[in-house]
């Protein structure tokens, strides 16, 4: 089944593209496997610009391009480029060195290190935004202050710590620095971790309270993946104590179950769950397999899978959803949306070798091939941008800024490092169903790829089940439209 689902993808998967307007993948190349899922670093090299500042060169990423010239727009208040980017385009182009061998790849992962480290506060800490090419750091928006653990300083560290790990051979000086520049971040870390094991109520919901600001899970989620990675590069046992502990925060923050609202996933914060950042999978998954967390971690990362990513798949991509109200805001969906899932996903095949999890990761990345409400290519394989969202189904945001494109080259980048999940990254959904099957009322969505795929929620019998080629075949033949 796998050399075959490999072959296809290579050979057809112009076969499996969405229908129009979302373009088919280009040509293979001697770099097939990346190619064949669209993955293009052309757009996240454009919006990239070297600077020397003190005779060294660092290199930022412009935070937004506008449709349709593609030209760089910087905030007034914010200003022009960020660590919460540069640090993502690190951790792609290190990703894209450790599989490929690119040099170049390596170089620009080096140079954004540098920026990162440009940012960081005599206290550890990191500011965010530069006003300028002479990369003045805006020290008072709220936005970008160094005064507490915050969504840069996570980012930071997870690009940092992946610098760390990736870089030790190739380049051992640059590798030390950013493991230096992790290391004055740990004090900070431990006062949040001084909190441990405190648990308050919020709302009726457990919440640990040694997470970034007390309960921000999905920040500590991103922070978690750098840890987890400079705990490979480096171990030590005080490393080992920040990432247990933190993924001991992290994994009993699910609420609800495939039926019942919120439906499994992972909380991001007190108020609910939402798409974008929320990469709790992802980091339990990857702490799992390398031993750095607890069977409890892998098990609450395959429970959001099942539970969570299946219905996603099912029922269609969500950006957020309202513990207070109930509420499941639909629009407006974004590559920082899917991103978390589809490469949690690879994740879990990683850690498991159970190939349901493979298969989901392609059908989640499939959302930026035209498996998404709009029917369009929100990750063009011809240039590389990623595009800034879908507002409707009619309709989208059709700029290419930093994140979009990050966010978006980062998920195929991963999901093609498995011929597994590469398959199913143009399949084609059909609408979800309504079905009776086994004796029990279950919702179904059909996906055409080298073969078919079902995904299912069966919440009377609490479970998801994915099925390809011959098992759909079975599946969809046994089952019944409900009554």
């Amino acid at each position: 089944m796998r050399q075959l689902l490999c072959l296809l993808a290579l050979l057809s998967v112009s076969a499996c593209a969405s229908a129009p307007p979302a373009s088919g993948p280009p040509s293979a190349r001697s770099d097939a496997p990346l190619a064949a899922v669209g993955f293009n670093l052309d757009h996240l090299d454009f919006l990239g610009e070297d600077v020397v500042h003190e005779g060294d060169t660092l290199r930022l990423v412009h935070i937004y391009a506008e449709a349709p010239d593609w030209r760089f727009v910087g905030d007034d208040d914010e200003g022009i480029a960020c660590v919460d980017d540069a640090a993502r385009a690190a951790v792609v182009y290190l990703r894209h060195y450790e599989r490929t061998g690119d040099e170049r790849s390596r170089r620009q992962a080096a140079k954004l290190l540098r920026f990162v480290r440009h940012l960081q506060a005599e206290s550890g800490l990191f500011y965010n935004f530069v006003w300028d090419r002479d990369l003045r750091i805006n020290t008072e928006h709220a936005n970008s202050v160094a005064d507490s653990v915050s969504w840069w300083t996570a980012r930071a560290v997870w690009a940092l710590g992946e610098g760390a790990r990736v870089l030790a051979e190739a380049d051992p000086a640059e590798a030390a620095a950013a493991a230096a520049a992790v290391r004055r971040v740990e004090p900070h870390l431990d006062r949040l971790l001084a909190r441990y094991p405190a648990v308050a109520d919020e709302n009726g919901r457990p919440f640990p309270q040694w997470l970034i600001a007390g309960t921000a899970a999905d920040a500590t989620s991103e922070l978690l993946l750098g840890l987890v990675a400079l705990q490979e590069a480096e171990p030590t046992d005080d490393g080992a104590r920040r990432v247990r502990r933190f993924a001991e925060g992290l994994s009993p923050l699910r609420f609800g179950d495939l039926g019942t609202f919120p439906y499994g996933g992972h909380a991001s914060w007190t108020g609910g769950w939402h798409g974008w950042g929320n990469s709790q999978t992802q980091a339990l998954a990857e702490a799992a397999r390398l031993g750095l967390a607890g069977p409890e971690a892998l098990a609450s990362a395959e429970a959001e899978a099942q539970s969570l990513y299946a219905r996603l798949l099912v029922e269609g991509w969500l950006h957020n959803l309202d513990y207070a109200t109930g509420d499941a805001q639909t629009f407006e969906q974004i590559a920082y949306d899917v991103r978390p899932a589809a490469v949690g996903l690879v994740r879990l095949f990683e850690a498991t070798g159970d190939e349901r999890y493979a298969v989901m990761a392609g059908l989640a990345a499939s959302w930026f091939h035209g498996a998404n409400p709009a029917g369009v290519t929100m990750a063009d394989p011809a240039t590389g941008r990623g595009y800034d969202g879908i507002l409707a189904p009619d309709r989208t945001n059709p700029n290419a800024g930093a994140e979009s494109t990050i966010e978006a080259q980062f998920a195929l980048l991963e999901v093609a490092a498995h011929p597994e999940a590469a398959a199913w990254a143009w399949a084609a959904p059909e609408p979800p169903r309504t079905l009776r099957w086994d004796g029990r009322t279950v919702r179904a969505r059909t996906f055409s790829g080298p073969a078919l795929a079902v995904v299912v929620l069966d919440p009377e019998a609490g479970a998801s089940h994915v099925f390809t080629g011959p098992e759909a075949d079975r599946f969809l033949a046994s089952a019944a439209p409900s009554p």
